[in-house]
């Protein structure tokens, strides 16, 4: 189902048309002019999730970290960037990042900067070695991935 699609045909009618959370694995100069002008609000979900989980006690986090995402992605209305969301690939919290964007997707145009890398047909998060290494294959999912 993930299209993946040369950064040199992102443009601003790509963007409006997306229906699907656009996955940039490229950021340069001309790309941030488009989110830019877009007027792309941020979220930065680390830190707005990690207030939320801090009103439970730790061994309930883990089990409310779902709920809160959605809680939080529910609330955003307008075109969102996505920069900062590392917390969500902590293995405490068993999230699907990539679900999470789609999610925010139908709800309103959403672009993803990959905090990660392009690996195939697959984005990673982290490597192997790491706990929090995760592994999305695009054809599971709807995305547009900008390499």
């Amino acid at each position: 189902m993930g299209a993946v699609i040369n950064v040199s045909m992102l443009n601003k009618d790509v963007l409006k048309k997306a229906t699907a959370p656009v996955i940039l694995c490229s950021f340069p100069n001309r790309v941030a002019r488009l989110i830019e002008g877009g007027q792309y609000t941020p979220l930065n979900l680390n830190i707005r999730l990690a207030e939320e989980l801090m009103k439970y006690p730790p061994e309930q986090r883990p089990r409310r970290a779902n709920y809160e995402v959605m809680s939080i992605v529910s609330q955003c209305r307008a075109p969102t960037l996505l920069e900062d969301y590392e917390i969500l690939f902590d293995p405490r919290y068993d999230i699907d990042a990539i679900k999470v964007f789609t999610e925010l997707a139908r709800r309103q145009k959403v672009v993803v900067k990959w905090c990660g890398r392009l690996n195939g047909n697959s984005l990673e998060y982290a490597t192997p070695d790491y706990k929090d290494y995760q592994l999305f294959r695009m054809q599971d999912y709807d995305i547009i991935c900008v390499i």
